[in-house]
């Protein structure tokens, strides 16, 4: 009888997408990243962000994370939202809120932190969409996503 659950990490992974000078959106106007194939059937991710707020946002609004999933590569592909395969420019309708970050009014602000997502799908990534008030910081390198897969292993 196993006696031991121990978490298993794999190593972090960059995610492509553009968050330089992203337009603040209070339509669901925002940016997903390239999907991931998921086909080894990761059950368990955790991503890492470090995303820059701009000059002067506006106190009380927020960044949020949308998972997009889509099936594998059946023809068409069905993916969240209509979620293109790359690092493009999305309107969130339907696309389920994973994340939440509450910001404040101070210029360039970096938020960091991190969230997990179970069971993505054969395909899946991040949509972020905010709602500060103004552009995200201009420069590329102020923003990072990345992601972990975490398995679990039972001794």
């Amino acid at each position: 009888m196993a006696n031991k659950i121990l978490a298993e990490h794999e190593a972090s992974a960059l995610m492509t997408i553009t968050l330089a000078s992203l337009a603040t959106s209070t339509v669901g106007v925002g940016r997903q990243s390239t999907l991931v194939d998921n086909t080894d059937n990761a059950q368990m991710l955790r991503i890492f962000f470090d995303i820059t707020t701009g000059t002067s946002p506006t106190v009380g609004k927020t960044i949020q994370f949308y998972l997009l999933s889509g099936d594998d590569a059946a023809s068409p592909n069905i993916i969240t939202d209509g979620a293109g395969a790359s690092d493009a420019g999305l309107t969130i309708a339907s696309a389920p809120l994973v994340f939440v970050v509450q910001t404040d009014a101070t210029s360039d602000k970096h938020y960091k932190s991190s969230f997990l997502i179970r069971n993505p799908g054969p395909y899946w990534g991040i949509a972020i969409v905010h709602d500060t008030g103004v552009n995200l910081n201009a420069t590329a390198g102020n923003h990072i996503l990345r992601y972990v897969v975490e398995n679990q292993e039972i001794q």
